[in-house]
């Protein structure tokens, strides 16, 4: 198990991972400060109609959605930086090959090769619908 990754390739993404992470960070405390902020019965008012009911529950669903995805996300990037920890970053998980840099600018969170995600995807369907 080689990555054809140079240091300097390492150093790049994992500063982008770090930032991402920090990123992430502070916008699961700004929707966990939201959702403190504005509480269903805030939104849908004293004695809501349905009206209000449902703009208030759409709104609150939205950000349960959106920490869901973020918190999600949160992990496969502390996943990425353990693995440049380990060594084993830029490595597929299937097949032990390189990762392409290419893919791992655009997707440096990737756990697999393209071919291999492909794959993956196939099997499972296609690419996982996002959630909001």
């Amino acid at each position: 198990m080689t990555t054809n990754l140079t240091s300097t390739d390492l150093d790049a993404l994992a500063t982008r991972l770090r930032a991402r992470e920090a990123q992430l960070v502070r916008e699961l405390e700004s929707g966990a400060a939201r959702a403190r902020a504005e509480p269903f019965e805030r939104l849908a008012g004293e004695v809501p109609d349905q009206g209000d009911a449902s703009v208030a529950q759409l709104e609150a669903d939205t950000v349960n959605a959106e920490r869901e995805r973020d918190s999600d996300e949160l992990r496969e990037v502390r996943a990425a930086l353990e693995r440049i920890v380990a060594g084993t970053y830029g490595i597929c998980m299937t097949c032990g090959q390189p990762i392409a840099l290419e893919r791992l600018k655009v997707m440096p969170t990737a756990r697999y090769d393209l071919q291999h995600e492909q794959d993956s995807e196939r099997r499972s369907g296609g690419v996982s619908t996002p959630r909001l």
